[in-house]
């Protein structure tokens, strides 16, 4: 007869990193169910299984969870596009996948809501404003690194500086997306991600 070994007991930042991430992951729900003004505070804790006051303990409330939420999506995409351009050696190759999948997050009915929940709170809210701010500038600096690597290619030509060409894809991409996600039928997720894809080529290409 085996007998199970005990579990390790957590450390107090590893309990607490864990506590931070659920606590994330379950308002990242309620964000994307209620919204930002509709999510309850009580209620991302009770279902990520801990006490009002556990929430308040790793956040000022939820609009610091929710900018949490936002900088966690962000690093995520972030890594998927780098381990992407890692893959691909032929300039032209890691431009097309790039393309593709910046297509495809645009159009991703998640990210979606986030990202226009995080404009309407940064336009309400002045310490959301700042943290929109912040993060924009994550962005330039990070996809202006990308784009950067990418230029390194000789056949791969743009008009823009890398972050000029973030800011227009990223937030024209954005606009497109939004508008068919309230049009529906009226124009189709294929065709917006067709427009966005049609966008990046006007902005940069490859020879």
């Amino acid at each position: 007869m085996t007998t199970a070994r005990p579990r390790k007991r957590l450390t107090r930042e590893e309990s607490q990193a864990q506590t931070r991430a659920t606590l994330i992951a379950v308002g990242r729900k309620h964000f994307l169910r209620f919204g930002l003004g509709g999510a309850v505070t009580e209620k991302i804790a009770e279902d990520a299984g801990y006490s009002r006051g556990a929430l308040y303990a790793n956040f000022d409330g939820k609009e610091e969870l929710f900018v949490a939420v936002i900088r966690e999506e962000q690093a995520r995409h972030l890594n998927f596009f780098r381990s992407l351009l890692k893959e691909e050696s032929s300039g032209k190759n890691r431009l097309k996948k790039w393309r593709d999948a910046i297509a495809d997050l645009m159009t991703d009915h998640d990210w979606i809501v986030l990202r226009a929940e995080f404009e309407v709170g940064a336009l309400r809210c002045e310490s959301i404003r700042k943290s929109f701010v912040e993060a924009h500038r994550q962005q330039l600096r990070d996809g202006g690194e990308l784009v950067r690597d990418l230029l390194q290619s000789p056949d791969v030509t743009s008009s823009l500086a890398p972050d000029e060409f973030i800011t227009v894809i990223i937030n024209l991409a954005h606009g497109l997306a939004v508008t068919q996600r309230i049009l529906g039928a009226g124009l189709s997720q294929r065709s917006t991600r067709r427009l966005i894809q049609s966008l990046f080529d006007r902005l940069i290409s490859s020879t």
